[in-house]
């Protein structure tokens, strides 16, 4: 058992867990202080935010341990819906890039305003920059988790298409939460959501509107993930050289 979960990663993966764990707290201690002229809290919603961001993270080390059961129906039975909801639950992470609109939007900035200048604004702008940062490392450790139950089971190959697809599919339902403000359990009304959802993209002025959206979220998180995993070959590279 102790070798299994070694080649999945662990302990290093559980590693990383509690230092995005702190950096989540730590980001939202900010997020729950800062305050508007008027005394509101604007970003309090950004504890639900994070909280739907783990929620990936989570399913990924569930299926982790699905991988160590023997019984291979059992596995497989388990396997398929936690495996649903992981990429039902996937977008949500990098979804937070997203709420770097927020400062923009709520911080009060007055005509002809040097608003670059003021420290409360940039208070304002890395809360929700450092909030993003998480989400978004969130987002790449749980893809790199599964990508390597995939190349396990079926190859390198199959793991990079898996990866990529998950990209793409995230990048595109990125834009529906954003846009569209379609949430991750809105799929349990499967026709709803698609009804409107082709309601909504009958416009070409939509389609190209998501594809310029898309496109940059792709790159963001695929440009991400591509430096993250290169970081994990040269590591194991370096801790193959170094047992020689």
């Amino acid at each position: 058992m102790k070798q299994r979960l070694k080649e999945l990663g662990y302990p290093a993966k559980l590693y990383v867990c509690i230092v995005l764990f702190a950096g989540t707290v730590i980001g939202m201690k900010y997020a729950m202080e800062i305050k508007l002229p008027s005394g509101g809290h604007p970003y309090l919603f950004l504890l639900w935010n994070a909280f739907l961001a783990w929620i990936p993270l989570g399913l990924a080390i569930a299926l982790d341990l699905i991988s160590l059961l023997r019984q291979n129906v059992v596995k497989l039975l388990i396997t398929i819906p936690v495996g649903l909801l992981w990429l039902f639950f996937y977008p949500n992470a990098a979804y937070i890039i997203t709420d770097l609109l927020h400062p923009f939007a709520r911080y009060k900035i007055v005509d002809n305003n040097r608003f670059w200048l003021e420290n409360a604004f940039w208070d304002h702008l890395f809360t929700m920059f450092f909030a993003a940062l998480i989400g978004l490392a969130i987002a790449m450790i749980s893809l790199a988790s599964v990508h390597r139950l995939v190349q396990r089971r079926w190859g390198s190959w199959a793991g990079w298409a898996f990866s990529i697809l998950v990209l793409l599919l995230s990048s595109f339902g990125i834009y529906l939460g954003r846009f569209m403000r379609w949430n991750s359990w809105d799929l349990l009304h499967p026709r709803f959501v698609l009804n409107e959802t082709i309601a909504y993209f009958m416009e070409p002025g939509q389609l190209m509107h998501a594809f310029a959206f898309c496109k940059w979220v792709f790159m963001i998180t695929l440009f991400n993930y591509l430096v993250l995993y290169g970081f994990g070959v040269v590591m194991r590279m370096q801790t193959s050289s170094l047992s020689k």
